[in-house]
């Protein structure tokens, strides 16, 4: 296998990020009011999270097949 580019280095700490965002998201909006007002922050605070880690799969799956 090659070595790891400075694109992957991005990419890996960019889905890093997205799930730190989306729980920052979540934990930030557990305030709001009852109401559409209080899903839609959590909905795309748990999407953020959800891609994110999605994302970190693929880095895993690579980085067990170097082994």
């Amino acid at each position: 296998m090659g070595k790891v580019r400075l694109s992957d280095k991005i990419r890996t700490i960019n889905s890093g990020l997205f799930v730190v965002l989306g729980a920052t998201i979540v934990i930030r909006s557990m305030h709001l009011s009852v109401g559409i007002h209080a899903w839609l922050p959590v909905l795309v605070g748990v999407s953020f999270v959800g891609f994110g880690i999605y994302r970190l799969g693929f880095v895993l799956r690579y980085l067990r097949g170097r082994r």
